[in-house]
C-alpha cells in the first residue's frame, strides 16, 4: 500500500513538474520585486490581508444562517462581524495595521522556519536537503530581525521579509524540481527523506 502510494506521488510529481518549476520561478520574480520596493509591497500585503478578512467575515455571516441552533448562529455571526470589522480596520488604517501584521508575520516565519529545518534534517539522505535547510534557517533569521527592530521595521519588514522568503523558497523549490527532472531524465534513484525511488 505504501509503495503504491509513493509511486502515485512520484507519478503525480512527474506530470506536474513543469508547473512546479514555473511556480518556483514566479516565486523568485515576485520575491525580487518585493525586495526592490519593500514599502509598496508591505502596504499591498496589508491591504490584501484586510480584504481577505473582510471577505471571510461576509462568508461567515452568510454561512451563519445555515445553522439551526441559535447558539451556533450567534457565534458565527459574531465571528463574521469581527472578521469583517478587522478587515475594514486594516484597509482604513494601513499603517496601524502594518505593525500588527508585522508581528504576526514574524511569529509565522519563526514557526515556518522551525518546521522547514526539521523537515530538512528528515531529508538528509537526499542530495538537495541543504537547500531545504537553508530556507528554514533564513525564515528563522528573518523573524529574529523583525522582532529586534520593531516598531521601525514595520515600515518595510513585511514586503522585504516576504520578498526574501519567496525568493529563497522559490530557489529552493526550483533546485528540488531540477534535481527531480535530472533524476527522471537519467533514470537515477531519487531520495526524499528516508524514501528512495527509481524514476
Amino acid at each position: 500500500m505504501e509503495i503504491n502510494r509513493a509511486n502515485n506521488d512520484i507519478d503525480e510529481l512527474h506530470k506536474n513538474l513543469g508547473w512546479y518549476i514555473a511556480l518556483s520561478i514566479a516565486m523568485i520574480i515576485v520575491g525580487v520585486l518585493a525586495i526592490v520596493v519593500p514599502l509598496a509591497a508591505t502596504i499591498a500585503i496589508e491591504l490584501l490581508a484586510g480584504a481577505a478578512f473582510a471577505v471571510s467575515g461576509i462568508i461567515l455571516v452568510m454561512h451563519a444562517f445555515r445553522w439551526h441552533a441559535y447558539e451556533r448562529i450567534f457565534f458565527s455571526l459574531l465571528l463574521g462581524i469581527l472578521y469583517f470589522a478587522f478587515g475594514i480596520f486594516l484597509m482604513a488604517n494601513p499603517l496601524t495595521g502594518v505593525v500588527a501584521l508585522t508581528l504576526a508575520i514574524a511569529v509565522f516565519f519563526f514557526v515556518a522556519g522551525v518546521v522547514k529545518t526539521v523537515n530538512a534534517f528528515r531529508m538528509r539522505s537526499s542530495s538537495i536537503w541543504g537547500w531545504a535547510l537553508l530556507s528554514g534557517i533564513v525564515s528563522i533569521l528573518l523573524s529574529v530581525i523583525i522582532f529586534a527592530g520593531m516598531p521601525l521595521t514595520a515600515l518595510w519588514a513585511i514586503g522585504l521579509i516576504v520578498g526574501i522568503d519567496l525568493m529563497f523558497g522559490g530557489f529552493s523549490l526550483l533546485m528540488i524540481m531540477l534535481a527531480v527532472r535530472r533524476a527522471i531524465d537519467t533514470r537515477e534513484t531519487f531520495c526524499i527523506g528516508r524514501e528512495c525511488y527509481s524514476l
